[in-house]
């Protein structure tokens, strides 16, 4: 055996994609195996060039594929904070090409980041707290319109920085929508829980009022205060349906319909609440889609629509309602900024030739009690009622405006493939309204309990009262009194309606239930088929409502 250097040879050569490729091939002589020879080794390197930066290595090859299919927009810059390099996904993101990109200032791309009042123009990009994070800034076209844009800045090892770049225009939109959907949400909440306490109020009013007034003679003067005092409990009562339904907590009774049946239903009404210099056609789909909502929720979205377009015209103008089958994909919803599951829609849409209604008040118009209008013409619930029924039957509104031109409304309802049912009429069933039954009132609130008692009690039935389930419970295992109906609320502390009637049924199978609540809605709580009486409720309609559930008509 003997020792030699090793014979090393190296060759350079460039690929098509512009990989510069070295070839370094090694033989050392010896004698192996008995036999003297040479033992051969190979070694290719690549090296791939961005300008300035270069990645070498085994990967180099992907790692140039990497920056040059990234949907991202990728450039790096050098120390000055010049573009020495981009892909391809840059150019169409801010709308230059390659060869404008290379050698521009980044402050020109994105010009906001680059006017911090620091001695380096970039330190609020660069700090040591920042580097690599997703920032949001304010990007600029050749055009000098603006854009937001995400981008991560980090150092390169060898100089310079790398930023990685997308256009966050859908992202802040998404995330505005959000922000709008959680404040109604919010706002929702607060409406529903005003509402619900406003009708117990209203409940105790109405009804200590209607007593009042059967005891005292017309020719009394506190008569007609009664009277006026009953007129202002029941325009109140319509506030809180008004807030209910922006709640989405309104009780529904739905039904298969279509949007033609509403239009025509209540046609003759919306024209008598337009002026005479308004022009009102319809434009409706012979073929429309069945859909399934309480038609007189609907009824009140029709009325809302065409009341807010009326006040929209100043003078002479035209209302236009159609109505359209549609079918949405995920790319329309997208484009139309509508928020909605792909399939098949109605859709009923209101036109007016109004002012039309600045951006800045598009995001608003949906919220209660905002209103443009004067003080004596509106309470700002319109809409925000319109908005909380749609969404309630699981569709949405959408609106679109040009100043001078008008607004349009879309309302999008999902297609039911259910078949409409005959509506059975149970008025003038009822032969009378009291009774000698056993009754059990379980309501939190005092006053209401009281209302409920006084009412059944003045009319022959027989009457237990607690303030809770568990109090109920109690009172029938000490009493030992079949009871043949329970009137109780929904939601209440210690034991709600729901699970008192779930043990009471235990022991009582046949027992007969009327739930009665302001703002439950029976496909939730209390289940389809379950008799619900809505607060604020009158004594007359509290007394027939008891005893359609007695008599089994309800």
């Amino acid at each position: 055996m003997f020792r030699a250097e090793p014979l090393v040879a190296i060759r350079s050569s460039r690929a098509q994609d512009e990989r510069a490729i070295t070839t370094a091939s090694q033989a050392q002589p010896g004698t192996y195996s008995g036999r003297r020879g040479s033992l051969s080794s190979w070694a290719v390197t690549t090296s791939v060039r961005f300008g300035a930066m270069s990645v070498q290595g085994p990967h180099a090859g992907i790692h140039a594929d990497l920056f040059a299919d990234s949907l991202d927009a990728i450039l790096w810059l050098d120390d000055e904070w010049i573009v020495r390099q981009a892909n391809d996904a840059a150019a169409p993101l801010f709308d230059r090409s390659l060869g404008q990109l290379i050698g521009m200032p980044f402050g020109q791309l994105v010009p906001r980041a680059c006017q911090q009042p620091t001695d380096d123009p970039m330190d609020d990009l660069v700090g040591a707290r920042t580097q690599g994070a997703i920032r949001r800034v304010t990007a600029m076209r050749p055009d000098e319109s603006t854009f937001p844009l995400d981008m991560s800045l980090s150092p390169c090892r060898k100089g310079g920085w790398l930023t990685v770049c997308r256009d966050a225009s859908d992202r802040r939109r998404v995330e505005a929508e959000l922000r709008q959907a959680q404040k109604m949400e919010a706002i929702g909440r607060l409406a529903g829980g005003i509402a619900h306490d406003l009708n117990n109020v209203l409940t105790v009013v109405r009804s200590f009022g209607e007593m009042a007034l059967e005891d005292l003679a017309p020719s009394v003067p506190g008569h007609d205060f009664l009277k006026q005092v009953l007129k202002a409990s029941e325009r109140a009562a319509g506030l809180t349906r008004q807030l209910l339904a922006f709640s989405r907590r309104q009780p529904v009774v739905a039904r298969v319909i279509t949007f033609n049946d509403v239009l025509r239903d209540t046609e003759a009404m919306l024209r008598r609440l337009l002026r005479e210099d308004i022009e009102f056609t319809t434009r409706l789909e012979p073929s429309l889609w069945s859909i399934k909502v309480d038609p007189g929720h609907f009824e009140q979205v029709l009325l809302n629509l065409v009341v807010n377009a009326r006040d929209a015209i100043t003078g002479a103008g035209r209302i236009v309602m159609s109505t359209a089958n549609v079918e949405l994909d995920a790319e329309y919803a997208h484009a139309h900024g509508v928020a909605l599951e792909p399939g098949d829609y109605a859709v009923l849409s209101v036109s007016d030739s109004g002012a039309g209604i600045p951006i800045e008040l598009r995001q608003r118009i949906f919220e209660p009690f905002f209103t443009t209008k004067p003080p004596d013409r509106g309470t700002g619930l319109g809409l925000s009622t319109c908005y909380g029924i749609v969404k309630q039957a699981r569709g949405f509104i959408w609106v679109y405006s040009e100043i001078g031109l008008g607004t349009t409304f879309r309302v999008y309802v999902p297609r039911t493939r259910d078949r409409a049912t005959l509506r059975h009429n149970t008025t003038g069933k009822i032969a009378r309204v009291g009774g000698h039954e056993t009754l059990l009132v379980v309501e939190d609130d005092a006053q209401v309990r009281r209302v409920a008692v006084e009412t059944l009690t003045r009319h022959g039935y027989r009457v237990l009262c607690a303030q809770h389930g568990l109090e109920a419970l109690r009172i029938i295992r000490d009493s030992g009194v079949p009871v043949d109906l329970v009137l109780t609320d929904v939601v209440m502390p210690k034991m709600g309606g729901p699970e008192l009637v779930k043990h009471m049924r235990e022991q009582f199978p046949r027992l007969r239930v009327l739930f009665m609540s302001g703002y439950a809605d029976p496909t939730n709580d209390i289940g389809h088929s379950t008799a619900l009486l809505e607060k604020p409720f009158s004594r007359g309609r509290l007394l027939e409502r008891v005893r359609a559930v007695l008599d089994g008509v309800a």
